[in-house]
């Protein structure tokens, strides 16, 4: 699958690839980042490429919400275009996903060494990730 996408995006780089895959529809890697940002969709990191998804039976509100907008996107079942939005504003959401994909990656790592080492003394770390978020959330 993540070959069509990849295949696909040459073609249509300003666009929000929707791929319909059984019961569900799913985006990759930038197209995943700015639907998480819009509709706070669970990210999947699959090496080191994003994944997130909705169930078929909110695409025609997610095409609304799209729509309203003004975001490029293509609806993808099997090689068929199911539907196109065009409007040449998807750049408004071109924020800078180098970035925000290798943030993704550092809390991923920070993630996996926590659980990792679980049963070590990590509390020290711990304390310190809990203080620069309390300050943070007191801004």
């Amino acid at each position: 699958m993540l070959e069509r996408y990849y295949k696909y995006k040459i073609d249509y780089k300003e666009y929000i690839l929707i791929f319909k895959v059984g019961s569900f529809y799913i985006m990759f890697d930038k197209d995943a980042l700015i639907m998480n940002y819009l509709f706070k969709y669970k990210l999947i990191n699959i090496r080191d490429t994003y994944k997130c998804g909705f169930p078929i039976s909110s695409i025609n509100k997610i095409k609304n919400i799209l729509n309203l907008r003004s975001i490029n996107y293509v609806v993808i079942s099997n090689t068929l275009y199911i539907s196109k939005f065009e409007n040449n504003n998807y750049s408004k959401y071109n924020f800078d996903i180098d970035n925000l994909k290798n943030n993704y990656i550092r809390i991923d790592k920070i993630i996996k060494y926590l659980n990792d080492n679980i049963n070590n003394d990590i509390s020290d770390i711990i304390d310190k990730i809990e203080k620069i978020i309390n300050t943070n959330l007191l801004r």
